[in-house]
């Protein structure tokens, strides 16, 4: 079998930011069946960002946290802390999380991994491929994600919620202020803001003005994404009893 250089980069990116299953697999040639399928930039940009020590360390970091929130949300803690530790709030903070919430429900359905399952398909005009497409669908709505968790929900009751909450020592609400103050998610969000990102053929390029940039890949997205918002869906629940 001859060398499978394209292959073998995104098998490393993949591995090393990506989750479980993601990317190609060992025995599948993409240098010979895709010759042309990705640019020489992107293998370029992934292997560069695969060997940039900080931009791993910071993934790994990030990782692990979103991993450790998921781990702990399985049942009621969370809303007991924050419901022990939050004595007032305000209708304002609670349409701004079950805003929040619903257009993050919106942006999910953009996927069109959900299209055979809801029957509907979104139309895109314009001479792209399919697989462009599904592509541009796919990465748009975890653009959209990205943004109300990261952006809009940032500065939200949630942070409030939690700053106080882990003031208390509150194991969990600690690691969900951990996890919005690491660096991976700072630098996250301060390209999506700026409008500094751009899509490639295997994740989004965020770049924060130099100072950080990397690929991330669609299902690390959605894990991040995910979890934050069931953050904010529970913090949603116990505000819903106080109002």
């Amino acid at each position: 079998m001859s060398s499978d250089i394209i292959g073998n980069s995104l098998r490393k990116y993949y591995k090393t930011f990506g989750m479980v299953n993601e990317g190609p697999p060992e025995n599948l040639n993409i240098s010979e069946l895709f010759p042309s399928a990705i640019n020489v930039d992107d293998i370029n940009l992934i292997d560069r960002i695969c060997n940039d020590s900080d931009a791993v360390n910071k993934f790994k970091e990030c990782k692990d946290l979103v991993e450790k929130v998921a781990n702990l949300l399985g049942d009621s803690n969370f809303m007991k802390e924050i419901d022990d530790s939050i004595i007032n709030c305000t209708k304002s903070d609670k349409d701004h999380l079950t805003n929040g919430i619903f257009w993050h429900y919106l942006a999910y359905m953009l996927d069109p991994n959900l299209q055979k399952e809801f029957g509907y398909e979104i139309p895109i005009p314009g001479p792209l491929s399919d697989v462009t497409k599904k592509l541009l669908k796919v990465q748009g709505s975890l653009i959209f994600r990205l943004y109300i968790s990261l952006v809009y929900m940032k500065e939200g009751p949630l942070i409030k919620m939690i700053n106080q909450t882990a003031i208390n020592q509150k194991p969990i609400s600690q690691i969900g202020k951990k996890l919005f103050r690491c660096d991976y998610v700072r630098h996250l969000r301060n390209a999506l803001a700026h409008s500094t990102f751009e899509s490639t053929s295997f994740g989004i390029y965020f770049n924060d003005y130099g100072k950080f940039d990397t690929v991330a890949s669609p299902e690390f997205l959605n894990f991040l994404t995910t979890w934050i918002m069931h953050l904010n869906l529970q913090c949603s629940m116990v505000i819903d009893f106080k109002i």
